[in-house]
């Protein structure tokens, strides 16, 4: 026997036991889902590494190349060593040898350089005809070329359309068995002579030899070993920047003015979740922006928690929540990274707004068109697409814009086998959104946006890079004679708060501009300014003279406001006897106040039924009528609890969550110990060996009085079988006191559970 085949593993599990801690680290980390439940033991992580499920999203991950070389091994016939999965994929084995480490290192492939397996669920992922070979045959061929010319130039021509997939053809049914002094057709030249073989009655297929000869020994007509190049237009890297801050400036000021809509009109919660196309209308129509704006805008305030919906008169509003105030006494820049960190890292799809829901559960939900804040459009894929999507940009040459096919090519060629069309979308979405976010200036990503490609992007680190393009907010305005006030930069919060109460913002910029007219300034008396206020704030705030014009508006409109006085009362209560109503107004009734409005009328802000119920409790005989007069008599409602709020978003869960150092290092000991159980375990036990419990018991207190080590197999309380190495140190009361090599401290085990138990040789 060589060296090379004593050192060959004969499995996957035999592979792992040789890996170091570093290795199984590293695995880990590269596949998490290995971890959850931890493995007793190799053979176990072993098993686990080779499930469909588990082998999917390691191979999900996975770039272009390395799917490439998965499918030349699952396609080349065994062995398979490094030169010859080099000539599979027409490349060197200098760039083939480093993917093949990574696959090795992700137990994808398992085995050494001479001879390279690939695990069984790679096989069936890839599918029975990897790289559009047919099956492999049994048959033995002799000299091949002269085999396929004694078939004849028109059987070559056949050939030659399977050579490269699909490797079936349809052809009529035969009548007769076919040997070569019979055969006719080009198609039962190849039938006599085993170069296709028949799969049905009208089918044929070119068997995976006679394909691989046929390519040359090649699997892939052609591979790419790097990703593609991002082309573009150049473009000035300074002047992006301040496009994409500019850009960042006017998102914050949208998500502002978007949510003090909604607290003034809060738009309905649909009966699907989401907010209506009709009044996602109206709020992009008042926020000044275009509706797919708007619905996107909408999009990034959700994820960062700053809008919700919120059960307001038994149905449910779509509402700003308390995180709405705490976001704006940040200052500008943390606004602004605070609304990219929620987008950058949250399932949302905003691109899905307005169309249909391909990946609905029913053909309804499939045809019915997706909106805005609706919880079907988180999406698992998202995140991810948008992460490569940021690295395609930035690794576009610098002072460069690259066109969009190319990022959405540079990312398809890092995960071919995720998503498909919807992430070739998901793509196109991403740099549609970056632009509004402010990541992107001229289509290049912006030095503001770097902290995110980083492992774990932080909003202070989001804020300090983009804080030097900020301007400083400023606290004056320019009055014009036009009624209009123009703000030289952002403004400060208070500042504009005010300015907004008396004018309406006309068009955004650095600052803005804001006009004045009888509606907005009547809204500012509504507000419960005076005349006198007006003049004095603005005489402030202003770096030029306040206009005439303005203040005549100002004074004309105050000497009108509040002439016609409108209020609210629940109850009202009229009587023709004033002496009645007087007597009311100085009674002490239990949470019950009256104002009079006339000599024979006084109002209430308490219910009428409960003002009623007063009303009789004091001795007086009140009668309760309807709006229009009529007298009317009432019954007692049922009361009810608030329903339960609904829903409004999806429960994404991801068992492939990042490990830490210290769940990595836990897993990686409990294997190991795994392994050293089974390597004790006793040579006369063998599967399903029991002994009498008597006997069980007299081993342990043997064991415990001198000490020794000792195998057990035993069921935890979940029913699960498992084997432990311990030193007894007492056997009572149907328990077994125990150190555990794994614990310092003593253990306890019930003696019913323990199956079997054997001393172990020292």
């Amino acid at each position: 026997m060589s060296n090379t085949e004593r050192t060959r593993p004969r499995t996957l599990a035999e592979a792992l036991r040789g890996w170091d801690d570093l290795a199984l680290g590293l695995l880990l980390r590269h596949r998490p889902d290995l971890a959850t439940p931890i493995p007793a033991d190799t053979g176990q992580l072993a098993a686990r590494a080779t499930t469909n499920a588990s082998a999917a999203r390691a191979i999900n991950r996975l770039d272009e190349f390395s799917v490439d070389l998965l499918e030349a091994l699952s396609a080349l016939t065994e062995p398979v060593d490094l030169a010859k999965l080099a000539k599979g994929v027409d490349q060197s084995i200098e760039t083939v040898q480093p993917r093949v480490t990574e696959l090795l290192a992700l137990a994808l492939v398992w085995g050494n350089e001479d001879d390279l397996r690939p695990i069984r669920a790679v096989h069936e992922l890839l599918g029975p005809t990897p790289a559009g070979l047919g099956p492999l045959t049994t048959r033995h061929f002799g000299d091949l070329d002269q085999l396929i010319e004694d078939a004849g130039p028109e059987a070559r021509e056949v050939l030659d359309k399977l050579t490269w997939g699909p490797p079936t053809g349809t052809v009529e049914k035969a009548e007769r068995p076919v040997t070569i002094a019979s055969a006719r057709s080009p198609i039962e030249q190849l039938l006599a002579r085993g170069l296709v073989v028949p799969k049905d009655a009208t089918t044929v297929v070119l068997p995976r030899q006679i394909g691989l000869h046929l390519r040359g020994g090649r699997v892939l007509a052609t591979t790419r070993p790097t990703p593609p190049p991002l082309d573009g237009k150049p473009v000035s890297n300074s002047i992006a920047d301040r496009a994409a801050a500019g850009a960042a400036l006017d998102l914050v000021r949208q998500v502002d003015r978007t949510l003090e809509q909604l607290a003034t009109e809060p738009p309905p919660v649909l009966r699907t979740g989401g907010i209506g196309v009709r009044e996602l209308r109206t709020l992009a129509t008042k926020i000044g922006a275009e509706e797919q704006t708007a619905g996107a805008v909408l999009e990034i305030a959700y994820s960062a928690g700053l809008v919700a919906a919120v059960e307001v008169a038994n149905s449910e509003m779509w509402l700003p929540t308390g995180a709405y105030d705490d976001w704006l006494e940040l200052d500008t820049a943390h606004r602004w990274a605070v609304l990219v960190n929620a987008w950058f890292t949250g399932l949302r799809a905003i691109g899905l707004i307005g169309k249909r829901d391909s990946g609905g559960a029913t053909a309804a939900a499939r045809e019915r068109l997706v909106n805005a804040l609706a919880p079907d459009l988180e999406r698992l894929l998202a995140p991810e697409i948008r992460l490569l999507t940021l690295q395609a940009l930035s690794s576009a040459a610098e002072g460069t814009s690259p066109a969009i096919e190319s990022v959405v090519t540079w990312v398809a060629w890092h995960r071919p086998r995720r998503g498909g069309q919807f992430r070739d979308d998901l793509v196109e979405w991403t740099i549609t959104e970056a632009a509004l976010l402010g990541l992107t200036g001229l289509g290049t990503l912006a030095a503001h946006a770097a902290p995110l490609l980083k492992e774990e992007p932080s909003v202070d680190e989001l804020a300090a890079a983009i804080q030097p393009l900020v301007p400083e907010p400023v606290s004056e305005v320019l009055l014009q004679a036009d009624l209009t006030a123009v703000a030289p930069g952002p403004l400060v919060r208070e500042v504009q708060d005010e300015l907004a109460s008396m004018a309406d913002m006309e068009s955004h910029g650095g600052g803005g501009v804001y006009r004045f007219s009888e509606s907005s300034v009547r809204r500012a008396f509504d507000l419960g300014r005076t005349s006198d206020q007006l003049h004095k704030w603005l005489a402030e705030h202003s770096r030029t003279p306040v206009p005439q014009p303005l203040t005549y508006l100002i004074d004309d409109i105050a000497r009108r406001h509040g002439v016609l006085r409108i209020g609210a009362a629940s109850t009202y209560l009229r009587c023709d006897d004033e002496n009645v109503l007087a007597g009311l107004l100085s009674a002490n009734l239990p949470g019950i106040r009256f104002r009079r409005l006339a000599p024979t009328v006084v109002v209430s802000p308490s219910p009428p039924d409960m003002v009623l119920a007063r009303l009789r409790n004091a001795g007086l005989a009140p009668l309760g009528e309807s709006f229009d007069g009529v007298v009317h008599v009432t019954a007692a409602g049922n009361r009810r609890g608030e329903p339960p709020r609904r829903r409004t978003s999806r429960d994404f869960a991801d068992n492939t969550v990042d490990l830490t150092e210290d769940q990595v290092k836990a897993v990686i000991e409990k294997v190991r110990s795994g392994d050293r159980v089974a390597a004790e375990r006793p040579a006369e036990h063998t599967s399903g060996d029991t002994i009498a419990p008597a006997e069980t018991i007299s081993v342990l207190s043997e064991a415990a009085e001198a000490h020794t080590r000792t195998w057990i197999s035993y069921v935890d309380h979940n029913g699960t079988p498992a084997e432990r190495i311990v030193e007894p140190v007492r056997v009572a009361d149907g328990w077994l006191t125990a150190y555990d090599e794994d614990a310092d401290q003593p253990r306890t085990y019930a003696l019913h559970r323990i199956a079997t138990a054997r001393p172990v040789e020292k």
